[in-house]
């Protein structure tokens, strides 16, 4: 009698282990029992463009209708993509030192930094008794960049910052000279990646005024 006790004591001893040790393996890592991500990259296809006027929110512009110069924005945006990397799920502990993870699904990258950004004026338009556009200039300095239309920078500087675009991210172009009248600009916008890749938009438009 003693030997089966003893034998069923060690018997369901070795038995728990198993359970017990799957689980340190499978939750030993930086997210316990939950699943892991690696950073997501992807690489860039094609971009897309829109204009829009900026209130409180976000609008879509009247074609027709001319805007203060300080409220109106050429956003561009990658609209095609392809994943480079996906949701490794749950990994045993000695994958956790080859990649970074995060516990909940990261922001995801592009593999491509911004390299330059070029505006080309297509048409001669007076601004102000100060500035005009010729056809052909290039007008950068003429617009400032912006991601969340609190922060503004100068185009060569934002250049500065390697940017990486993510996924469903915008960035907005706003014409900064005060136009003394309606005026309407034309203008190429090329955008350059660091692996040579050039998207050019060709002749976008904007329609304003000083208010």
């Amino acid at each position: 009698m003693k030997i089966n006790w003893l034998t069923f004591f060690f018997l369901a001893f070795f038995l728990g282990l198993i359970p017990i040790s799957s689980c340190v393996e499978q939750c030993n890592g930086p997210c316990g029992c939950y699943p892991v991500y690696e950073n997501q990259e992807f690489t860039i296809s094609t971009f897309s463009s829109e204009t829009l006027f900026r209130a409180d929110r976000n609008f879509l512009i009247d074609p027709n209708r001319f805007y203060f110069h300080q409220t109106l924005y050429k956003a561009f945006w990658v609209s095609g993509l392809r994943e480079l990397t996906l949701n490794l799920g749950e990994q045993p502990i000695h994958f956790f030192s080859n990649a970074a993870y995060a516990c909940s699904p990261a922001a995801s990258f592009s593999v491509e930094t911004l390299k330059s950004i070029r505006l080309i004026n297509k048409n001669s338009v007076r601004i102000n008794e100060n500035e005009t556009l010729e056809v052909g200039d290039i007008i950068n300095e003429k617009f400032i960049i912006t991601q969340n239309f609190q922060m503004e920078r100068k185009i060569e500087e934002f250049l500065k910052t390697n940017h990486r675009f993510q996924k469903n991210e915008r960035l907005y172009f706003k014409f900064i000279s005060k136009p003394d009248s309606n005026i309407e600009i034309f203008f190429d916008i090329e955008i350059e990646l660091d692996n040579g890749n050039i998207y050019t938009f060709n002749s976008e438009t904007m329609k304003i005024n000083g208010g």
